[in-house]
């Protein structure tokens, strides 16, 4: 039997391909094995020649750059594991017909929650707490609110849009960047990306959400951080390479920028001796804020559901254009 659908002609058992990460922890992939005929790889060899006969890619290596050693060769359908585009923001890619689904519904409220923790353990002071209670110490201290702190969340994708949310339930005051001003449903106004420079100063919070694209790459350099109030803290869940590392940490050590907690780096994972490791005023996170027990599992739940769709040749969820984003180097 044969069976159409918007990738074309598919046969009813298609063949997949799940790349995961070298000595990486192997997904569930007992629903997909139903499904398909699965083919793991882990190397640009083992995918060169996979590719020959495949026409559908499940990416659960969000980190892997196989993609951009080998080309898509004769894909017809991609699927990561996360939101964010990176590896496949090729020319050969961004340029081509493949139709690109992401695993989204599984991150955001989790990304938010951190974003939330993270907050509070400033405002609390609990890093301290605890490095008090390491000594035997008992020193009283008085902390923060959370109720109407001023937040800018620059990013109203899925995660943004969580995160805003979350936020505004626990009584802050929330204030949103997008690329362009428009007013949406849930979050109300949404400012333009230019008008950035002048909510920065009026702020006690950021919360980066972005993509990593060529217009935001270092958009949060020496001349912007230094745009934030004095003593306000920087939260970054997007991508590391938005804000430039060597800028921040001045921003850190002369004390104009009170904390930041960092889940995502240019270079993962982060160097033994990188200097974001030593500072106490900074929150170094494997870029694991998404990454509840089971998350694996739904991430294959999400794929499944779209490889059943692709073989009744109904529509895909989920679907990105990633000539929205453009290519990134």
């Amino acid at each position: 039997m044969v069976i159409v659908n918007a990738g074309g002609l598919q046969a009813s058992r298609p063949k997949a391909i799940v790349v995961v990460p070298v000595g990486g922890q192997l997904p569930p992939l007992d629903d997909v094995r139903l499904e398909a005929d699965v083919t793991v790889v882990r190397t640009a060899g083992e995918l060169r020649t996979a590719q020959e006969d495949a026409e559908i890619l499940f990416l659960n290596d969000f980190r892997s750059t196989l993609l951009r050693e080998t080309g898509p060769g004769r894909l017809k359908w991609i699927h990561t594991s996360s939101l964010g585009m990176d590896p496949l923001l090729t020319p050969e890619i961004v340029g081509s017909e493949i139709i690109v689904t992401n695993s989204r519904g599984v991150c955001e409220r989790p990304i938010a929650e951190w974003v939330l923790g993270v907050l509070l353990m400033f405002t609390k002071d609990l890093r301290r707490t605890i490095e008090l209670q390491q000594e035997h110490r008992w020193q009283h201290r008085e902390t923060e609110p959370i109720l109407g702190r001023r937040v800018l969340v620059v990013g109203p994708g899925p995660v943004g849009r969580e995160t805003a949310l979350l936020l505004r339930a626990a009584g802050m005051q929330v204030t949103v960047v997008g690329r362009t001003a428009r007013r949406d449903p849930e979050l109300g106004d949404i400012a333009a990306i230019s008008a950035v420079d002048d909510l920065l100063p009026e702020v006690d919070d950021v919360v980066l959400t972005l993509p990593l694209t060529e217009q935001t790459r270092s958009l949060f350099d020496a001349s912007r951080l230094r745009r934030m109030r004095r003593g306000a803290r920087l939260v970054n869940v997007g991508r590391g390479a938005v804000v430039v590392a060597r800028d921040l940490l001045a921003a850190i050590d002369d004390g104009y920028l009170d904390a930041a907690a960092l889940d995502v780096f240019e270079q993962e994972p982060l160097p033994a001796d990188d200097p974001f490791w030593s500072r106490d005023n900074i929150l170094v996170s494997p870029h694991a804020s998404g990454d509840l027990v089971g998350w694996r599992g739904r991430v294959v739940e999400r794929f499944v559901e779209n490889l059943r769709r692709w073989k009744a040749g109904e529509s895909l969820e989920n679907v990105v254009d990633l000539r929205d984003l453009g290519v990134v180097a």
